[in-house]
């Protein structure tokens, strides 16, 4: 068997892993270098190149297991996966490969029967929901329409009546405010220390990343941010919401006004998933998502 050598990321490998990653058509939030990148310490995520597949491995936020997201490119998963399986043996019995969208799981099973044969018991799946990316219409999510978002719409309505609040795009001079603003408020809510750290490393190389961004002031006051990129060629995808909530109804308003300001062009948004957080979930869903994009877990003995 041949070396494999995995790598760690840095922004040098932006254009590489994105190369990857545009061979694909899908638009789960995992396929996105930005992310990648600012989570990379959390998750230890490393690369390597594999019969011209990209292979990304990482260790789980909690238990530090190691896992392999599903190989990218137009290759042989089936030979991609065996040589990853002989790759990180030494380090754990079972490899785990997420997130897997429908159409890998497809891929995955095709592949691992040819593999295993009548030992699948080798092979398990299971639906992870927490992980589950909301994409909704930029239509919707800029117009609001239909009976099930008049609730929004008189929402947006009222903090427009109530505040007198500025749109501004965030640029060299007022991303070192956003950036404090943010971490201030993660600080305040949650104090998640490593979602600190990616969202530090977003803003401190923001411009190189090619995200983009907005404020929302309040009488000179910020009072929320967001961030997001392009994620394929018809979706974006939103890294980053944070607001002040005694401004009543401020992430109705900067949701949609970066969406019109910035995103018009654009098929669908990508909200990412709620991490199973009930308050959050109930939040993306209150805006009726166009699809919820299923994600499984797989779990592969190798021994």
């Amino acid at each position: 068997m041949k070396d494999i050598n995995f790598k760690p990321i840095t922004l040098s490998d932006k254009a590489i892993l994105e190369d990857y990653f545009n061979k694909t058509e899908f638009n789960n939030a995992e396929k996105n270098f930005s992310n990648i990148f600012m989570w990379r310490k959390t998750y230890e995520y490393e690369y390597t190149i594999i019969n011209d597949c990209l292979c990304i491995k990482g260790k789980l936020r909690d238990s530090k297991l190691p896992f392999c997201h599903f190989p990218y490119g137009k290759c042989d998963t089936k030979d991609s996966l065996d040589l990853i399986k002989e790759a990180i043996k030494k380090e754990t019995k079972t490899l785990i490969i997420k997130p897997l969208l429908p159409e890998m799981k497809k891929c995955l099973e095709k592949s691992l029967e040819k593999s295993l044969g009548k030992s699948l018991n080798k092979f398990s799946l299971i639906e992870d929901r927490d992980s589950f990316d909301y994409i909704y219409s930029s239509d919707k999510l800029i117009n609001l329409t239909g009976h099930k978002l008049r609730s929004k719409r008189k929402g947006l309505k009222k903090f427009r009546e109530k505040y007198n609040y500025n749109y501004e795009k965030i640029d060299s001079k007022n991303i070192k405010e956003a950036k404090d603003f943010t971490v201030n408020i993660i600080k305040n809510t949650n104090n998640d220390q490593e979602e600190i750290m990616a969202m530090e490393e977003m803003f401190d190389n923001f411009f190189e990343l090619e995200i983009k961004g907005c404020i929302i002031r309040i009488d000179g006051e910020i009072a929320g941010v967001s961030t997001g990129e392009k994620l394929t060629k018809d979706t974006v995808i939103i890294h980053c919401e944070r607001a002040n909530t005694d401004f009543e109804g401020i992430y109705n308003c900067i949701n949609q006004e970066f969406c019109q300001n910035e995103w018009s062009d654009y098929k669908f948004i990508n909200r990412e998933e709620d991490l199973g957080i009930a308050g959050l979930r109930q939040a993306k869903l209150t805006y009726r998502p166009d699809l919820l994009l299923a994600k499984y877990i797989a779990k592969i003995n190798i021994n």
